[in-house]
């Protein structure tokens, strides 16, 4: 193990010779950090974590001039919570906060300035873009992608290849991003395979986006929308 300054590690700790562990990391009980971990400074795991092999833990975010966003570089810690589980390959960026119980699925990422709370699963390879807020309970499967500045609400269900968006343009006004706005998604709503979520969309609560469905306005809590474009189709159940 590589470990760099101000480095705390708990009791109980199984931890590879592999691992590289830069400055200012503290590290709770019963932690087991797998091969090829490396972990940046500014991070805190809780107890009972355990990382899988060649996962990476507050990536700083960079852009070599290629994209409309500014890049914020003062960023506060990387916080994962209690007995959570991160599998082979799960990329977390600088400033995000997973909650407690909550596992990562392989190959996925999540950058910077993003919340997940606690009991939620993210699949393998999906992708969680910045500034996004996840609650509690909430379950998105494989191979979608969550867009920056989503919010989504507890105990929500996002199906496998979800596909959601924040800019209405199609970066054709990548000079300003002042038109950007991701989807909301309301607590207990469900989205089926394959939906499209359009910018600036709320999903309301306790409803239903059926599998496939293009949702380019606002579904109101309680309804099963489907189609290209969703429309409603009757009460939920």
């Amino acid at each position: 193990m590589k470990k760099g300054k101000n480095v705390t590690i708990g009791e109980r700790c199984d931890i590879a010779d592999s691992v590289v562990i830069m400055d200012d990391v503290t590290i709770g009980n019963d932690v087991i950090i797998h091969e090829y971990v490396v972990i940046y400074p500014h991070t805190i795991i809780k107890d009972g974590v355990e990382i899988y092999d060649h996962c990476v833990l507050s990536k700083e975010p960079k852009a070599p001039g290629c994209n409309s966003r500014a890049i914020n570089t003062n960023l506060g810690d990387t916080i994962i919570g209690e007995n959570c589980i991160l599998s082979p390959g799960c990329v977390v960026y600088h400033s995000v906060e997973i909650g407690n119980n909550t596992l990562l699925g392989d190959y996925c990422s999540i950058r910077e300035e993003c919340k997940v709370g606690s009991y939620c699963l993210v699949s393998r390879n999906v992708s969680v873009n910045y500034n996004t807020v996840i609650g509690n309970h909430t379950k998105i499967l494989d191979n979608t992608h969550i867009t920056g500045d989503m919010k989504i609400g507890n105990k929500v269900f996002i199906s496998a290849l979800v596909s959601t968006t924040n800019d209405n343009t199609i970066g054709r006004k990548e000079d300003s991003v002042d038109h950007i706005g991701g989807p909301v998604i309301e607590d207990y709503a469900s989205i089926g395979a394959g939906a499209n979520i359009l910018p600036n969309v709320t999903v309301g609560y306790n409803s239903i986006v059926g599998a496939g469905a293009v949702v380019t306005k606002d579904v109101p809590s309680g309804m099963v929308v489907m189609g290209m474009p969703a429309r409603v189709v009757r009460e939920v159940d």
